[in-house]
């Protein structure tokens, strides 16, 4: 069995890298990468770089939100529309079988009057 494998820096092959930078995942030793408290990072091109794509991140979650927010909305609306029509046919119906006979409503009909008292 052997040991295992060294990881060289990037630049300094020679040497044992301490860690991977955050952004692109070079292997770094201590001379090349610097820590951060959000991690190592090998240059402060890439540490610019990981915090522009970090607030591009929480922008698109809010952006996310904002859209559910509003198709929610949007679902509900159309949901109420649906039940105030399903209703108002409804009641249409029971009035107009009330002037003209229709079989397949008699049971609407008897609703609607007694709804309204005039049963």
């Amino acid at each position: 069995m052997t040991g295992a494998k060294m990881i060289g820096c990037i630049n300094h092959p020679n040497v044992e890298a301490m860690g991977r930078c955050r952004q692109c995942s070079k292997p770094v030793c201590k001379q090349c990468g610097f820590a951060t408290p959000e991690g190592m990072y090998c240059s402060e091109f890439c540490q610019a770089k990981h915090q522009d794509f970090m607030k591009r991140t929480v922008d698109a979650d809010v952006d996310l939100n904002k859209r559910q927010k509003r198709n929610f909305r949007q679902k509900m609306s159309a949901l109420v529309t649906f039940v105030v029509i399903v209703a108002v046919l409804i009641l249409g119906a029971g009035l107009l079988s009330i002037f003209v006979h229709i079989p397949y409503l008699s049971y609407w009909t008897i609703t609607v009057r007694s709804f309204l008292g005039l049963m």
